[in-house]
């Protein structure tokens, strides 16, 4: 099979520049993703999450023990599990499509069962990328025992500039 050849242009109109490929971009390494998140989503080490995976076909965070997890009965709250997904979710997105500037459209999560131990691992993968919307699953358990906790579907949407 012969490869297709193409040139990319110069141009003002950050639409027709393809994703990652102006050399000003940074390089979205897995410890750049972290550093990215740690600063730009406070609730991150509020919530002592941690991002253990990014590729462009999952990604994956783990919580940690905190004082700011639980509920009332020692249950982890439902919006730190929201969180979870929604931080898996960008750096997935992250390290798909290297774009910052992506914001979620809708979150559903459907609360399976209680999670009574930590840590929980949170692992996204895309459903569908496409060039303005990027739809991922999201699947919560116990680290521990493996338990599905919760699952989530999510769409986040993109830049224009990616």
């Amino acid at each position: 099979m012969r490869p297709v050849p193409y040139k990319v242009t110069e141009s003002n109109d950050s639409r027709d520049r393809m994703v990652g490929s102006d050399t000003q971009d940074i390089r979205w390494t897995l410890d750049h993703i972290r550093q990215h998140i740690k600063q730009g989503l406070p609730l991150v080490p509020l919530f002592n999450i941690d991002v253990i995976e990014a590729s462009a076909e999952r990604a994956a965070v783990r919580l940690r023990e905190g004082d700011h997890v639980t509920r009332p009965g020692g249950s982890i709250a439902g919006p730190v599990q929201f969180a979870l997904a929604d931080v898996a979710t960008y750096a997935l997105i992250l390290a798909a499509r290297h774009d910052k500037a992506a914001v979620t459209v809708d979150l559903t999560i459907n609360f399976l069962r209680p999670a009574t131990s930590l840590p929980l691992v949170a692992v996204a993968a895309p459903l569908r990328a496409g060039r303005r919307l990027f739809t991922a699953e999201v699947r919560i358990s116990e680290e521990t025992t493996g338990r599905l906790i919760s699952q989530a579907t999510t769409n986040y949407a993109l830049s224009q500039a990616g």
